[in-house]
């Protein structure tokens, strides 16, 4: 899919109601089925897995303004535009649920409901990536370290140094909160976070301020490896997602 020149990669699997799957930084689609979510929830929706540009089989652009979040917002929209598909419920993760609170804010009637995890809608810097020039890879995984607060591990590390470094550190921009608008966010909303996420203080008060119809705290998992615990997460999504089916 192309929008204005960007290739945007996305894949379907299963069938049913709609449901979009945005992953994280330094990631990509594949993180959904290497975690089990996409086998755990393919017999009953039809789930869009997009790589987010800069990340996966999209294009990577090397300029900063190529990834403000309007762009961003405008790729999903028109991978559903793609589809034919005019309003969908999101499942998101870390930077993924950033741009999922965008869409619930600026693109309201495309979002059926918003399953977030690992990720709030308030400011976040990303200063931690200051002067990493993409020529030191340890340099890069320092800074994504300091960025989440925790180490990633050796069997992580190839994954995350698999990306275009360069296109990264360009999407590596401070992100802008959503605090103002808080009262706008009107899909229902399911978050989660690890029990041991630096994130989580900051996701249980995106719960009470929003009135989230659900707050799972995972177990034992820190931001890395939450998705991890597909075993715990799903069957706790599978509730809320149909619920949210039963009430459109």
């Amino acid at each position: 899919m192309n929008n204005n020149g960007t290739r945007i990669y996305y894949e379907e699997h299963g069938a049913g109601e709609p449901l979009v799957l945005m992953h994280g930084f330094t990631s990509s689609g594949r993180q959904w089925q290497m975690t089990g979510f996409v086998d755990g929830l393919k017999d009953a929706y039809r789930l869009i897995l997009i790589d987010a540009r800069g990340h996966g089989q999209s294009d990577k652009p090397h300029d900063a303004a190529a990834y403000a979040l309007e762009q961003r917002l405008t790729d999903i929209n028109t991978v559903l535009d793609s589809l034919d598909i005019v309003r969908s419920h999101f499942l998101a993760y870390s930077m993924g649920g950033w741009q999922a609170f965008g869409m619930a804010l600026h693109y309201p009637q495309r979002v059926a409901s918003l399953a977030i995890g690992g990720a709030h809608p308030y400011a976040d810097s990303l200063q931690a990536f200051d002067g990493t020039d993409g020529e030191d890879l340890d340099a890069f995984v320092m800074a994504m370290e300091n960025f989440i607060g925790e180490k990633i591990s050796r069997e992580a590390r190839p994954f995350v140094l698999q990306n275009d470094i360069h296109a990264l550190l360009a999407a590596a921009n401070d992100r802008e909160g959503y605090a103002a608008r808080l009262a706008d966010v009107k899909a229902p909303l399911m978050l989660f976070v690890g029990d041991r996420d630096r994130r989580l203080a900051l996701v249980q008060r995106t719960a009470e301020e929003l009135q989230a119809k659900k707050l799972l705290l995972v177990p034992g998992t820190n931001h890395s490896s939450t998705l991890f615990a597909s075993a715990t997460i799903l069957p706790v999504l599978k509730d809320f997602l149909q619920a949210q089916c039963q009430a459109l």
